[in-house]
């Protein structure tokens, strides 16, 4: 499965789900679409071929866009403004560090937010390497101004 202590990218990119990511992917994707479906494309599981390789982010926001649906896309080239991911129970929070300053800072994303199920809080992460830490209160995306209560969030 590895090799030489490295994952390779369609292994790295199998995440093992469970019932609280569902429900918080789920959660994120409605009050985001809720919200902001007329200014950005939010999308769940989308594949990106970046320079440094595919990852495949739990959530993205990218600018507005109309879905063609006699043409689709497999995978985007294009890096979306925003990616969140939530950390799954058997992911690293390490590993999944490293791939966004490796694969999607690099191709252009603006921030990245990492949202942990267990402690309830939601990290945006900036491509100078700082992190903003949202544990209640309204949610703020200092690249794109997007809003999220974080109460409603992690509403039960």
């Amino acid at each position: 499965m590895e090799t030489s202590g490295l994952t390779t990218p369609e292994l790295e990119e199998e995440k093992i789900s469970s019932y609280n990511h569902a429900e918080l992917q789920s959660h994120l994707a409605f009050l985001l679409r809720l919200s902001y479906r007329h200014q950005y494309s939010i999308l769940t599981e989308l594949d990106f071929e970046f320079a440094a390789g595919k990852t495949r982010p739990d959530l993205c926001i990218l600018p507005k866009r109309q879905a063609d649906w006699l043409s689709d896309e497999i995978v985007a080239h294009d890096a979306p403004l925003t990616t969140i991911e939530i950390l799954s129970p058997e992911q690293s929070l390490n590993s999944l560090i490293e791939r966004i300053y490796t694969k999607h800072f690099p191709a252009g994303v603006k921030t990245v937010w990492i949202v942990s199920p267990a402690l309830q809080i939601i990290t945006i992460f900036l491509p100078d390497r700082q992190r903003i830490n949202f544990t209640e209160g309204v949610v703020t995306d200092p690249a794109t101004g997007i809003q999220v209560n974080l109460a409603e969030v992690f509403e039960g």
